[in-house]
């Protein structure tokens, strides 16, 4: 029994020496607690004799174990979302030797990904939490964006794309050497410089046919692309809000991508939009005209009607101005070449048989191409005896500068002019002659006289050399007589459909009065006459004035006049006069309506106002000062009047609220 209570004495003794020997050196023991007001960069690392102390080892752990985050910052530095203060990236060697190829460079940035996962894992954070994709040099491939783990593309709110995942038997923008070493765009938009390539979503048709996309937030311009592609482009200028760049790769392409008939185009300038459908034309030129409103009047919700096209969008214009240059072919021959300025230069494009000219308009473009060929006719440009326009000092010019073609479509008339820089030409009756027997449909052939160095086609003087002044036209049931400078429309049938879109806009009853602002030879205003109690054209060119005035006469339209001014002197005028139209039509320029003149509407405050534009950004710019002066919109009608461009004419009504 003793010794039994003499054990258990010995025992217990022994637990408590063993419990204040573990006390004690827990007591010893560092906490790894920063000492206080000791920076975390004082703390030591290694003593004299290399082995940690106590306090430099919790230290350490702190800096090995967020190696995975450190990663990540250097990955956010490169894609514009990590920290500033993310470490730089070493620069790459010059001498090419750690070049890799596209092969090598996939494999890399695979494994640099499983890496970067299993960090994550290690760090308990979400499988599916989304990464920014980067290439192997650390850069992100242009237009990359946010993706999951096992996406094969994913789209930015930009609309730009990056791949992920390799197409089965290739790997990602696989190119030749060459391309491969093309430089890589860099994640901020204002970094990018010329010759980087870029991947752009295209958003939509501009206004002049080039593709919209967005990079990083910047608009990028891009020729050739069609909205909803999904394009590899080169940087060609970069400016302050935008990017022009130039279609190198078609990613994704467009159900309404074809194969341009023309030979020349892209290179002629005429055409912008031969590489689309003719339904997907009609579609991105609603888009335009609905971002023209949405951009400069603030209407994002405005309705649009679907655009009125041509059943065949081909062969349709009535008349032809080209420039003409003689050209060395073999040898010492020449030929004579007739097309248009190439885009950017001051090369002639040869245009011969251009898909929208009318046929009969090309046929009549090389026959007189041939008989000034044959008997010599000199030639502003490219012949030595007139004089050479693109060599500085080579003599007076004095031969053809442009040769002009008119189709009168249901008069079946043709007529010709040739401008050129003197009156005398040499052999001139001779050629009189020869272009009569090669254009039996002739109805006149005259020369008008430009000596100057101009853009302007036509000089003041014109000369008949045979046959009539003037010829004959029809549209409808009007009928007009077109000298060689006369305007008339490019399209008879498509102006039938426009038209006819002002008077159904107008919607006359007979007892309305209207005024023809913008008049011209008064085509508009003669097509209302007869729905209308009276018509009022205002023209501020004299020779239009009178054009329109024998066109009323022609046509009996004894309740239409045409008056020479402008139409902010004349309205007020007539206002004081008691004459106040209860419509007005205007049809300006590309330019738009002058202030003034938006202002005397104001003033005037007709019933109804329709706006006829030919360019869908001024006409939403003049629609807003409408709108704020107590105006609405009542409907609008986009028509593509040339088809295969990116030109549109549009019809709008505006009434008073």
């Amino acid at each position: 029994m003793s010794e039994q209570n003499s054990k258990s004495i010995g025992i217990s003794r022994k637990e408590r020496k063993l419990q204040t020997a573990k006390e004690e050196k827990k007591k010893k023991r560092p906490s790894g607690k920063k000492k206080p007001g000791v920076k975390r960069s004082s703390l030591p690392g290694k003593e004299a004799s290399g082995e940690r102390t106590a306090a430099a080892v919790p230290a350490a752990q702190s800096e090995q174990k967020p190696a995975p985050r450190k990663e990540r910052s250097e990955r956010g530095a490169s894609t514009g979302r990590g920290r500033s203060s993310a470490p730089a990236r070493p620069a790459k060697s010059n001498d090419g030797a750690e070049r890799l190829s596209p092969s090598e460079r996939y494999e890399k940035r695979q494994s640099e990904r499983a890496n970067a996962a299993s960090a994550k894992q290690a760090f308990g954070q979400k499988k599916n939490k989304t990464q920014r994709e980067t290439s192997a040099s650390g850069q992100p491939y242009a237009g990359g964006k946010a993706v999951s783990a096992g996406t094969d593309m994913g789209k930015t709110k930009d609309g730009q794309v990056g791949r992920v995942s390799p197409v089965a038997g290739k790997t990602p923008y696989a190119s030749s050497d060459a391309s491969a070493k093309r430089p890589v765009a860099p994640a901020d938009a204002e970094q990018i410089k010329v010759g980087d390539r870029i991947v752009v979503t295209i958003k939509r048709i501009g206004i002049n046919g080039e593709g919209v996309g967005y990079f990083r937030r910047k608009a990028v311009f891009i020729d050739g692309a069609i909205t909803n592609e999904v394009v590899k482009a080169e940087v060609l200028e970069t400016q302050a809000k935008f990017i022009k760049a130039k279609l190198v790769e078609i990613e994704k392409k467009s159900k309404h991508r074809v194969e341009p008939p023309c030979p020349v185009y892209g290179i002629c300038g005429g055409c912008q939009l031969q590489h689309i459908s003719y339904e997907g034309q009609l579609i991105a030129k609603l888009e335009i005209v609905r971002e023209a409103f949405s951009r400069y009047s603030g209407l994002n919700d405005l309705k649009i009607k679907p655009t009125l096209g041509m059943d065949r969008p081909w062969d349709y214009r009535n008349k032809a101005q080209l420039q003409v240059e003689r050209r060395d072919v073999k040898g010492s021959k020449s030929d004579i070449i007739a097309g248009l300025y190439e885009i950017g230069s001051h090369e002639i494009v040869d245009i011969s048989g251009c898909p929208i000219q009318h046929p009969q308009v090309n046929r009549a473009i090389d026959r007189v191409k041939a008989v000034l060929g044959e008997l010599n006719i000199p030639l502003s440009k490219g012949d030595s005896r007139g004089g050479r326009s693109d060599i500085k000092d080579s003599g007076q010019r004095k031969g053809v500068r442009t040769i002009v073609v008119r189709n009168g479509f249901q008069s079946g008339e043709i007529q010709v002019t040739l401008v050129t820089e003197t009156a005398d030409l040499p052999r001139q009756e001779e050629m009189v002659e020869r272009l009569r027997l090669e254009l039996p449909e002739m109805s006149g052939l005259s020369v008008n006289v430009n000596p100057f160095k101009t853009p302007l086609i036509f000089g003041e003087r014109t000369i008949s050399l045979w046959g009539n002044e003037a010829m004959n036209e029809s549209l409808g049931d009007l009928n007009f007589t077109l000298s060689p400078r006369a305007f008339f429309q490019l399209n008879p049938e498509q102006t039938i459909k426009l038209y006819e879109s002002v008077k159904v806009a107008a919607a006359l009853t007979g007892k309305e009065t209207v005024v023809d602002a913008y008049c011209g030879t008064g085509t508009i205003g003669l097509w209302l006459a007869p729905y209308a109690a009276q018509v009022r054209g205002i023209e501020v060119i004299p020779e239009a004035v009178e054009d329109a005035r024998r066109n009323a006469e022609r046509n009996g339209r004894d309740n239409a006049d045409f008056f020479e001014g402008e139409a902010e002197d004349l309205l007020p005028r007539w206002a004081k006069e008691g004459y106040s139209p209860d419509v007005i039509v205007a049809d300006p320029p590309r330019v738009g309506l002058d202030r003034k003149f938006l202002e005397t509407v104001l003033r005037t405050k007709p019933q109804k106002f329709v706006y006829v534009s030919c360019n869908p950004s001024t006409l939403a710019k003049d629609c807003k000062v409408l709108l704020e002066g107590g105006y609405e919109i009542q409907s609008v009608q986009p028509i593509d009047m040339f088809p295969q461009t990116s030109q549109v004419e549009c019809v709008t009504v505006l009434v008073k609220k």
